[in-house]
């Protein structure tokens, strides 16, 4: 029996596409001491975000696609996640990994695991997880806002809150350069507590900033960190 130039090609495309399927199945398996970092989406400022997750978790570190890698992972493992097709090897990974962080997820996302409506996607693995009794993290783009109530960013913190209630580490990375535009050159008592009734999480200062010994002290007790930069 002979075959058209079409059902050929329909051939080679089925066995191209299961070869890839099972060297990217391949490329899930790892040792247990794997930090699993799920990329949904977009991710801003790709490097400092990589260089965090380093610095907090070191290596090893594998990085796992939802959508067509967008930057460079500088020799960091990677795998594309073929969603819903792949989940139960996300969950056999899931299981064995050390770490588990998703990476800059959506602000819908978030909202969405939050209120347990992230029903067939990569957040209820992760919350999973959590039952499961094993870490998981989030690493955002932003300080998690606080806001006055009936706000968009209000919600935002909300989603966080609950998120952190459920267990999961919730961290933050900058994207951008602008602490050094408002780095200050002395930093008071009255800074620190300006800087606590406003939600503010970190002071930024000048390498040859002054602090002042009230301010540090006040700082330690209310949680706020003073950065030189």
């Amino acid at each position: 029996m002979s075959l058209s130039d079409t059902q050929i090609s329909q051939i080679i495309e089925r066995v191209s596409l299961a070869v890839d399927r099972k060297v990217n199945m391949d490329a899930l398996s790892g040792n247990s001491q794997t930090t699993a970092v799920l990329v949904p989406g977009y991710v801003p400022a790709p490097k400092k975000a990589l260089a965090s997750i380093t610095k907090r978790y070191g290596d090893p570190i594998r990085l796992l696609f939802f959508e067509e890698p967008a930057f460079e992972a500088e020799g960091i493992p990677c795998s594309r996640i073929e969603w819903p097709a792949q989940k139960s090897e996300l969950v056999e990974l899931l299981v064995c990994a050390e770490h588990a962080v998703l990476l800059a997820p959506g602000i819908g996302m978030l909202k969405r695991m939050a209120g347990g409506q992230e029903e067939d996607g990569a957040g209820e693995v992760l919350l999973r997880r959590v039952l499961w009794g094993k870490p998981v993290d989030i690493l955002l783009d932003f300080d998690p806002p606080k806001f006055r109530r009936g706000t968009y960013f209000a919600q935002i913190a909300e989603a966080v809150d609950c998120l952190c209630s459920m267990g999961v580490g919730v961290f933050a990375y900058s994207p951008c350069e602008s602490a050094a535009v408002n780095a200050c050159s002395l930093v008071t008592e009255r800074d620190v507590i300006e800087a606590k009734q406003s939600g503010q999480k970190t002071i930024y200062c000048l390498q040859e900033a002054i602090v002042t010994p009230l301010a540090s002290d006040t700082a330690k007790e209310l949680q706020i960190n003073i950065e030189r930069v």
